[in-house]
């Protein structure tokens, strides 16, 4: 993975937009290179900007929200309305570019963040949610956040930290820096997973005693089986006898029954025969005589077919005819529409070619007048668009008019460049942009200047009002030394005092006899001598003399009071002293400055041809004639453009009168509007009717040929049916028409007719079988009534309930028995399968479990530290010859150790080495955790955090070299970030950042 570069917008102190490429001069000519600037200026803003655009994440504030930025002040640079952030980085899978933004709405508060994700190969956004983004770039990079921060940002402060704690406190913050926190809860994991398992059995175990409780004897439940064997045969005896009785019930039941349906089969079979009866008066001769008509009915619906097509044709022929005569008369008008709108008198033979030819002559006109009137048109446009510059607006009905404004603007523009010519020397030949070129050199050199003595004037200020602070601070402090003298030889004093008098009280308490215990008897409390309740010597004794006890109060709280103002003498002045201090040195550092600036200010601006005094009356000179330029070359341009406008003008009159002129030769052929469509549409209805005339004469002639066939087939068939219907007494086909039923009226009466003989044959049938089921019936019943049969069928019933719930208690007993102890048995066959799952975990828990992870901890820690410290020996052998790093042995001191080689391998703790000793091993161990970090990723990019100033300049150019072999070697882009001066004179390649006085920060690349 390798960082390409860097974009962002108003991120913390670096305001408006800024761009950092790695893949451009200078960084391609040297990939280690410097990030310098004073403490504040946004050195490690940089670093923010990548990892908020990759992860929305910044190592000093987590992760961010609008109200992370609302609340804390941070990312969003102050008085700004948005912010964005752009990292464009190379890895396995191709090119991407990352990017994070934040803005405020109209009500000032801010929006809610957005990221997306870009893959450059093809400029395509690809479809993440901003939530997403994170995890595609982790992804892509194959490092996690944590693992990026480690593997590319390595902060030194942790590891300074980390050389020196003692061993306990080295695993967590090892564990801190290499995000190894996992073994901790696996440690905890198997700790409280155990506890979880053996708690769980201990459970199982309780509830088999509680089963246990509820179990009876072995010998009661043999009684019980025994009984219940008992009961059941008792049941089934009865229940015999009940389906015995339920039959009898039911036979006796049934007879009772058939012989009630036997009585209503006579009456049914009675009103059937009723029915018939009705029927054949009613509705038998109507349905014979249909029957007899049944064989023409064919014949008969032709018959009426045809007669009902004779006369649909005879409307048709009536209707043909009126629709003839209306076509022929809208042909008439037609005609007469020509004569009187177009001016042709045609008829059927020449319509076509006079048409043709009329329409040729006007159309050929028409294209010569929209010609003219487009060439105006276009022309109008082009004369209104430069009159739009001047705020004239072309007549186009009288353009001569518009032609006069334009000669009296053009003379109004035309004096104001005289008096500029007159004014400034300004002539034809007057090289405007040479002109301007000047007079921007000198504006800028006097705008310099009064930038620089703006400054100088804004550190003269500050100067003095310094000199006046320090000034008011000396003489706020002048008095406190000699306070402070005298406030101490009061406490002194007041100390001895104070103990003199306390020893007095207390050789007066070894003193005090026994009239003076009295003192302290009370009521109903037990004497301290003889333990009684009753103290009448207590009485009427003299007051003690408590005087000595409030003069050691009253002094104590002097002295405390004198102490205490000591103390804030004390610490004030030390507080007054340290600011003077740094006052000093400030208003010192800004005499330096404000000489240097002055220096530099003469140097700069002595060939200035303006004095201070008067710049601002020759910058508003130099503007204003400036301004005269722009007018004039205004005022030139105007008065061409003016020229032009008069000439095409002129040409605009002579298309007006064309326009005309034609418009009149086209009123000669047609007047009105809508030519085309007046024409076109008096073509279509003429050619319409004509096309209508000739369909219609078609038809009637079809119409006529039809009439006459069908009549001849109407009476053919009438023949027929009369000679057929004659034997029936029918005269005519009509009157047999009148005898022949609907279909659904003939259906019905056949319907109804089958029904009543189905009734009658299913009636009998019914009464026959009946009968027969009576006699069978009468034999297998007995005497005895079907009331009887109910009761004796209760009787058995109750008896046969009673047997059932014993039956069902001692079942029960029976059931509950044998499931508690099959319940009893699984749960003891769990218990075995869950100890042998037990016994793992109690081995894991053996061997790394506790409560708080510690000894498994501890021991992963343990192997983690000896990987990176072979990692960080391989790194120091190319920072120094001397040293190595080792654990702490048994006996040493429980720091990490250094071996020095130089002193024949001696062994001593890391916390006697110098400043710049141990930079060089924290240095290492960074290296060595970006190794561990990124082992299954190549990182190509490093930012190396501060920690360069405790260096001495021999060790900081051994550093600097062995930086410079591991990136020629690796082909890293390394950045080191440090505010040492010595570094811009090592490192030729830089990324500079300076502060203004409003606090905002610039970035320079160089």
């Amino acid at each position: 993975m390798k960082i390409l570069k860097i974009k962002f917008k108003n991120i913390n102190s670096l305001k408006g937009d800024h761009e950092i490429d790695f893949t451009k001069t200078p960084f391609t000519e040297n990939n280690l290179f410097a990030i310098t600037g004073p403490t504040g200026s946004g050195k490690t803003t940089l670093l923010d900007v990548i990892s908020l655009a990759l992860f929305n994440q910044v190592p000093r504030l987590g992760k961010m929200s609008k109200s992370e930025i609302s609340n804390k002040g941070a990312i969003l640079t102050r008085n700004q309305k948005e912010a964005s952030a752009e990292v464009t980085y190379s890895c396995q899978s191709g090119i991407y570019r990352s990017q994070w933004n934040i803005s405020t709405a109209r009500t000032g508060n801010l929006r809610d963040y957005e990221m997306s994700i870009t893959d450059i190969s093809n400029d395509k956004s690809l479809d993440y949610k901003k939530g997403d983004v994170p995890a595609k770039n982790e992804e892509l990079i194959g490092l996690n956040y944590d693992q990026f921060i480690k593997s590319v940002v390595l902060a030194q402060g942790e590891f300074a930290k980390f050389l020196k704690v003692k061993k306990e406190e080295r695993g967590e913050l090892l564990e801190k820096i290499t995000g190894t926190g996992i073994y901790r809860r696996l440690g905890q994991t198997a700790f409280y997973k155990y506890r979880d398992l053996d708690n769980a059995v201990k459970k199982q175990k309780d509830k088999i005693s509680t089963h246990k409780e509820v179990l009876i004897s072995e010998k009661e439940f043999e009684e019980k089986e025994k009984l219940a064997q008992e009961t059941h045969k008792e049941k089934e005896k009865i229940s015999k006898l009940l389906k015995a009785l339920e039959l009898q019930i039911n036979d006796k039941r049934t007879y009772l029954q058939h012989q009630d349906d036997l009585e209503k089969f006579k009456n049914q079979i009675k009103e059937n025969e009723d029915r018939i009866s009705v029927f054949e008066k009613e509705k038998g001769v109507q349905l014979k005589k249909h029957n007899e008509l049944q064989a023409y009915i064919e014949n008969i619906q032709k018959w009426k077919d045809l007669n009902k097509q004779l006369q649909q044709l005879e409307s048709q022929k009536e209707e043909n005819r009126q629709k003839l005569e209306n076509v022929n008369q809208n042909l008439e008008q037609n005609k007469d529409e020509f004569a009187s709108l177009f001016g042709l008198n045609t008829n059927d033979k020449n319509f076509e070619d006079k048409l043709v030819k009329y329409k040729e002559t006007v159309r050929k006109f028409k294209k010569e007048r929209e010609e003219i009137l487009t060439a105006y048109k276009t022309l109008a446009n082009s004369i209104d668009e430069n009159l739009a510059d001047f705020k004239l607006k072309l007549n186009q009905k009288h353009p001569s008019s518009s032609l006069q404004e334009v000669q009296d603007l053009t003379n109004e523009i035309l004096n104001k460049k005289e008096e500029l010519e007159k004014q400034y020397s300004f002539s034809e030949t007057t090289d405007i942009e040479y002109e301007q070129k000047e007079i921007k050199e000198k504006l800028k050199q006097i705008w310099n200047a009064e930038k620089c003595h703006s400054e100088l004037s804004r550190k003269n200020e500050t100067v003095k009002n310094l000199e006046k602070d320090l000034k008011e601070s000396l003489k706020e402090i002048e008095n406190y030394p000699a306070q402070i003298k005298d406030l101490k030889s009061k406490i002194q004093l007041q100390d001895s005092q104070l103990e003199a008098k306390e020893s007095h009280l207390k050789n007066a308490e070894l003193q005090k006899k026994l009239e003076d215990y009295r003192i302290d008897l009370k009521p109903n409390e037990p004497c301290p001598l003889c333990g009684s309740l009753d103290h009448p010597l207590a009485e009427n004794h003299p007051k003690a003399d408590d005087q000595l006890e409030k003069e050691i109060q009253e002094l104590t709280e002097i002295l405390n009071k004198n102490k205490t103002q000591l103390t804030q003498f004390e610490t004030k002045l030390e507080t007054v002293n340290k600011q003077n201090s740094k006052t000093e040195n400030q208003l010192e550092s800004l005499t330096s400055e404000l000489d240097s600036l002055k220096i530099s200010y003469q140097k700069q601006f002595e060939n200035l041809e303006v004095d201070t005094d008067s710049l601002s009356e020759s910058k508003e000179r130099l503007e204003n004639k400036s301004e005269a330029l722009n007018d004039f070359y205004k005022y030139q341009q105007a008065l061409s453009q003016l020229q032009k406008s008069k000439n095409s003008i002129v040409n605009l009159e002579d298309l007006l009168n064309k326009g005309r002129s034609k418009k009149e030769e086209i009123e000669q052929l047609f007047e009105g509007d809508n030519f085309e469509n007046k024409i076109n549409q008096s073509e279509r209805n003429y050619l319409s009717l004509s096309k209508e005339k000739e369909q219609l004469d078609s038809l009637k002639s079809k119409i006529e040929e039809e009439d006459e066939n069908i009549d001849n087939q109407y009476q053919k068939q009438n023949d027929y049916l009369k000679n057929c219907l004659e034997p029936l007494n029918y005269e005519n086909v009509s009157e047999a028409i009148k005898h022949i039923l609907p279909h659904q009226i003939f259906q019905k009466y056949q319907d109804e007719k089958q029904t009543y003989e189905n009734q009658k044959i299913s009636l009998n049938t019914s009464q026959k079988d009946l009968s027969e089921q009576i006699d069978k019936l009468k034999e297998k019943v007995g005497s005895e009534t079907i009331d009887d049969l109910k009761e004796n069928y209760k009787n058995k019933q109750n008896r046969l309930q009673d047997t059932e719930n014993q039956l069902n208690e001692f079942n029960r007993l029976i059931k509950n028995q044998k499931e508690t102890l099959q319940t009893i048995s699984d749960i003891k066959e769990k218990i075995g399968e869950q100890l042998k799952i037990n016994h793992r975990w109690k081995m894991m828990n053996d061997l790394i479990g506790d409560s708080k992870g510690k000894k498994f901890n501890d021991y992963a820690q343990n192997l983690t530290l000896s990987q990176l410290l072979v990692l960080a020996n391989e790194r120091l052998r190319l920072l120094t010859d001397r040293y190595q790093i080792d654990k702490a042995a048994k006996g040493e001191d429980d720091s990490l150790i250094a071996i020095d080689a130089h002193m024949g391998g001696q062994r001593r703790s890391v916390k006697t080495l110098s400043g710049g000793e141990a930079f060089i091993m924290s240095l290492a161990l960074a290296l060595a955790l970006s190794d561990f970090a990124s082992r299954k990723v190549e990182i190509n990019s490093l930012f190396i955090d501060e920690g360069f100033g405790t260096l001495d300049p021999e060790t900081l150019d051994q550093t600097l070299d062995t930086l410079e072999v591991l990136q020629a070697k690796s082909s890293k882009t390394i950045g080191i970030i440090s505010h040492v001066s010595s570094l811009k004179e090592r490192i030729s390649t830089q990324i500079q950042l300076t502060q203004n006085g409003q606090g905002y920060s610039t970035l320079k690349v160089i």
